[in-house]
C-alpha cells in the first residue's frame, strides 16, 4: 500500500520478497521509515483500539479456571496408561521372549537334572538336595526377571519425563500401570515354571501343595521384577541400577536360610534374615512340600531318625503352620517394592537437560 515499494513477482518466494521490501535499503531508497509511517495510519489506530477492547473482560465474565491439573481424572489417566503400557509390552516381544526362554530353559534343566527326585525321602541329603533345586531355580529366574526389566523401565522413564512435563498424566497412574502390566506376564511365567518343575520332580500331587508351590513361585518372581523396577527408580541409569541390584544378590543368597539355616545365623545378623525376601521364599517352599510329611529319614552323624516334619523344624527352624504369615510377607514384599518404585518415580528426577 506504500507508493514505491516493488510488487512481488510471479512465482517469487513471498518470504524473500517481504524481507527485501521491508529492508533498510528499501527505506533509504524511498526516504521513508516504515515504523513511523505505520503509526500515522488508520490501521494502527484501529489495531490499538481493538487491543484495548479485547484487554477488558466483558461484563459478567469470569476468569478461566480448571477444576483439575489434568484433562482426565486419575481413573481415566490410569486406564490410558494401562492401555499404553500394554501395547508397549506387546510390541516389545524381545523383552518377554528372553525371560520366557530363560524360564523354560531353567525349568527343563532343573527337571532333567533332578528327575523324579521329589520321591526320594530316605535321608537328610535327599531333602537338602531337592530343597536346593527349588531354591536355586527360583533364585535364577528371579534374578533374570530383575535384570531384564531394568532397561525396559529405564527407557519408559525417559518417555515419562517428557509426557509428565507436557501435562499428559501424573506419576501415580503411570507407575501403577507399569506395575499392573507386569502381572499377567509374570503369571504366565509362573504357570509354565510350576507345571514343568512340579511334574518333572514328581512332587506329591495334592491340590493344596501344587497351588501353594505356584503361589510362592508367582510372588517370588513378582517381587524380583518389582525389585528391578525399584532399583531403576532410585538410580540415574540402568548401569548403576544393575550394580545396585547385584550388590544385594549375594546378601539375598547368604541370608536365604538355606546355606546357613535360621537357627545357626548369629543373633546380630538375624534381623537381616527377616527382611530378606528370598528367605521367605525358601520358608514357603519347604513348609509347603514337607511341612506335613511324617516319613522318617536318616540324618548324617546321628542315630535318631526324625520325621521330615520334625527335621525341618529342628534344622531350618521353620513352623509348618506358618503359611499364613509367609503368604502375607511375600505379598508384602511385592507391594513394598512396587510402592517404593512409584514413590521414587514421583519424587526423583534424573533428567540432565
Amino acid at each position: 500500500a506504500i507508493h514505491g515499494v516493488p510488487k512481488i513477482k510471479e512465482k517469487y518466494n513471498p518470504a524473500t520478497w517481504m524481507l527485501e521490501a521491508s529492508s533498510i535499503a528499501t527505506e533509504a531508497k524511498l526516504g521513508i521509515d516504515f515504523a513511523d509511517h505505520y503509526r500515522s495510519t488508520d490501521l494502527h489506530r484501529r489495531n490499538k483500539a481493538l487491543v484495548r477492547e479485547l484487554s477488558e473482560p466483558a461484563p459478567g465474565a469470569k476468569d478461566l479456571y480448571f477444576d483439575t491439573q489434568y484433562a482426565q481424572s486419575t481413573w481415566g489417566q490410569l486406564k490410558h496408561c494401562i492401555w499404553k503400557q500394554w501395547w508397549t509390552y506387546w510390541r516389545s516381544p524381545e523383552y518377554n521372549l528372553v525371560r520366557y526362554f530363560f524360564t523354560l530353559s531353567c525349568a527343563l534343566l532343573v527337571g532333567t537334572i533332578f528327575w523324579r527326585f521329589g520321591t526320594k525321602k530316605s535321608s537328610d541329603a535327599d531333602i537338602l538336595t531337592i530343597i536346593g533345586a527349588m531354591y536355586a531355580s527360583v533364585l535364577f529366574v528371579g534374578i533374570c526377571n530383575c535384570s531384564t526389566v531394568q532397561p525396559v523401565v529405564a527407557v519408559e522413564r525417559m518417555a515419562f519425563y517428557r509426557e509428565r512435563a507436557a501435562g499428559l498424566y501424573s506419576a501415580v497412574p503411570y507407575a501403577t500401570a507399569q506395575v499392573l502390566v507386569e502381572i499377567p506376564y509374570v503369571l504366565v511365567q509362573a504357570i509354565c515354571f510350576t507345571a514343568i518343575v512340579y511334574a518333572m520332580l514328581s512332587f506329591e500331587w495334592a491340590a493344596a501343595k501344587f497351588f501353594w508351590f505356584f503361589f510362592v513361585t508367582f510372588f517370588s518372581f513378582l517381587y524380583f521384577t518389582y525389585y528391578g523396577m525399584m532399583t531403576v527408580s532410585i538410580t540415574p541409569n540402568p548401569q548403576v541400577a544393575a550394580i545396585f541390584a547385584a550388590a544385594f544378590y549375594a546378601l539375598f543368597n547368604l541370608f536365604s536360610g538355606f546355606f546357613v539355616p535360621k537357627p545357626k545365623i548369629p543373633k546380630w545378623w538375624i534381623w537381616y534374615y527377616y527382611i530378606c525376601p528370598v528367605a521367605w521364599t525358601v520358608y514357603g517352599m519347604i513348609i509347603g512340600q514337607y511341612g506335613d510329611v511324617e516319613t522318617s529319614i536318616s540324618v548324617a552323624g546321628t542315630r535318631v531318625e526324625p520325621t521330615i516334619r520334625q527335621y525341618i523344624v529342628d534344622h531350618f527352624g521353620y513352623d509348618p503352620n506358618f503359611k499364613g504369615p509367609v503368604a502375607g510377607v511375600l505379598i508384602g514384599f511385592a507391594v513394598m517394592f512396587a510402592f517404593i518404585y512409584a514413590y521414587c518415580i514421583r519424587t526423583l528426577n534424573f533428567q540432565t537437560k
